[in-house]
C-alpha cells in the first residue's frame, strides 16, 4: 500500500492515466447537466498546482492548518488533498476558521480570517470561473485567475507520511470490489476519506450533494457498483 496521498495518485496516474477517477454532478444537475469528471492525470495536475500555490504563497507545510469552508464539490477534494501533499493539517467544520490558511467560497468569512491577521483563498465554484465572481476581500488570493500559473508537478516532502491516514481508508473499503465506482453524498468531513478509500481499491468516486436527489439514471450511465449514502 503507497505510504502517502501524493504516491497513491501518482500509482493511479501511472498505472492508468485516462481512466475517470473523480466526476462530480451538482446539486441542480438534472436541469442544468452541471457535471465535471476528472481523470487520475488530471485530477494530479489540479493537486500539484494547488499544493505548489500553498508552499510558494502561504510557506505551507507540516504544523500549517488549512481551514477549508467549502461544500461537497470535486474542488473540496482537491484542496484537501493538495494540502495532505504539503504536510499541512486539514480543518474543517466551525474550526475552519481559525486556521493559518482560511479556503472558502464566500467573502464573509474570508474578510474575518483577513480581519483576524489569517490567510485567506477565495475559490469561485462556478464550472468555468476564471475569477472569484463575489466581493474579493482586500487581501485574500483568487484562486481561479491564479492558480493555472502553479507548476503541474509537485515534489512532496521526503519524510511525509500518511500511514494512518491510508490504513484508515483501506479499511473502510476492506469489503469494497477492486476497481469499485463508488457513488456518494459524503460531506466535507468525509469526501476526502471515501475518496482515498476507493482509490486503495484502484476505484473512482461520483460525488453528489445527496444520492436520493440525484437524475434517473445517473447510477447507471455512471457505471455505479457501490453507493454510500452520508445524508
Amino acid at each position: 500500500m503507497a505510504r502517502t496521498v501524493p504516491a497513491l495518485l501518482q500509482q493511479l496516474s501511472t498505472d492508468d492515466p485516462g481512466t475517470p477517477r473523480l466526476t462530480w454532478y451538482g446539486a441542480d444537475s438534472a436541469r442544468t447537466g452541471e457535471r465535471v469528471e476528472l481523470s487520475a492525470r488530471v485530477l494530479s495536475t489540479w493537486v500539484a498546482k494547488t499544493a505548489n500555490l500553498l508552499e510558494e504563497e502561504f510557506s505551507a507545510g507540516p504544523g500549517t492548518s488549512v481551514g477549508l469552508a467549502l461544500p461537497t464539490h470535486w474542488r473540496t477534494v482537491v484542496w484537501q488533498l493538495a494540502a495532505w501533499a504539503t504536510g499541512a493539517d486539514v480543518v474543517l467544520g466551525e474550526e475552519a476558521a481559525g486556521a493559518d490558511v482560511l479556503v472558502a467560497a464566500d467573502a464573509g468569512p474570508l474578510a474575518a480570517a483577513l480581519a483576524r491577521g489569517g490567510e485567506a483563498v477565495a475559490v469561485d465554484l462556478a464550472p468555468l470561473a476564471t475569477s472569484f465572481s463575489g466581493d474579493l476581500p482586500d487581501g485574500a488570493l483568487d484562486y481561479a485567475r491564479v492558480v493555472t500559473g502553479y507548476g503541474d508537478l509537485h515534489v512532496p516532502a521526503p519524510d511525509l507520511a500518511h500511514g494512518p491516514l491510508l490504513a484508515g481508508a483501506a479499511e473502510a473499503a476492506r469489503d469494497w470490489p477492486a476497481g469499485v465506482r463508488l457513488l456518494t453524498d459524503a460531506g466535507p468531513e468525509r469526501t476526502a476519506g471515501s475518496v482515498l478509500a476507493a482509490f486503495t481499491r484502484t476505484g473512482s468516486v461520483v460525488l453528489v450533494p445527496d444520492v436520493d436527489a440525484v437524475a434517473d439514471g445517473v447510477a447507471e450511465q455512471e457505471r455505479v457498483t457501490r453507493v454510500l449514502r452520508t445524508r
